[in-house]
């Protein structure tokens, strides 16, 4: 099983979007489930379950993982494909808004390139915890941001100056993003 499906066109997230289909996504724990459990589990027809386990069969949302011959009848299991299922922003991305500046729109164009990158890697299973360093709720003024990107650009540069290509080099991606939190406003009674 995949950690993360990325849904890339409208067929899979038309076939996501109805709520009984994600109710079914959500029955699943750690083992298959056939149509006939998933109606018995939601209470549901059996006819109706099996539409929808095969409308997300047929756009690779759920996996059929074995089949059992009960009675003379061909039981299927199925089971998602991944942990996690996400959308990909630039399917659904839109602005009816064209004036904004060229500079924040760069920005947000490599953040959405960083991401797609980031969701191909998680998809194919080459993340590992190194390839990724977080910190939360980090409080800087400016001035110690500026500093703070200039040592790390230092250190890189470093890095890659010394450097000899290696056969076993792996290429990477690196974009290290600060974003700042808007502070939640106190009801005042």
């Amino acid at each position: 099983m995949k950690e993360v499906l990325v849904l890339r066109d409208l067929e899979c997230i038309k076939a996501i979007a109805h709520p009984r289909r994600i109710d079914i996504l959500k029955t699943f724990d750690k083992s298959p489930l056939s149509a006939k459990q998933l109606s018995q589990l939601l209470d549901e027809p059996h006819a109706k379950i099996n539409y929808h386990i095969k409308t997300l069969y047929k756009v690779g949302i759920l996996e059929l993982v074995e089949e059992k011959i009960k009675s003379g009848i061909v039981e299927k299991y199925y089971y998602p494909k991944a942990k996690n299922i996400v959308i990909a922003k630039s399917v659904i991305n839109f602005s009816l808004n064209n004036s904004q500046e060229e500079k924040q729109e760069l920005c947000i164009s490599k953040f959405e390139d960083i991401v797609e990158l980031f969701y191909q890697a998680a998809e194919e299973d080459l993340l590992e915890s190194e390839n990724i360093l977080d910190y939360h709720d980090v409080y800087l003024t400016q001035s110690e941001l500026v500093e703070l990107n200039n040592e790390i650009n230092i250190k890189v540069q470093e890095i890659l100056s010394k450097r000899v290509e290696q056969e076993n080099d792996i290429k990477y991606d690196i974009a290290i993003v600060s974003v700042p939190i808007a502070q939640k406003q106190e009801c005042s009674i």
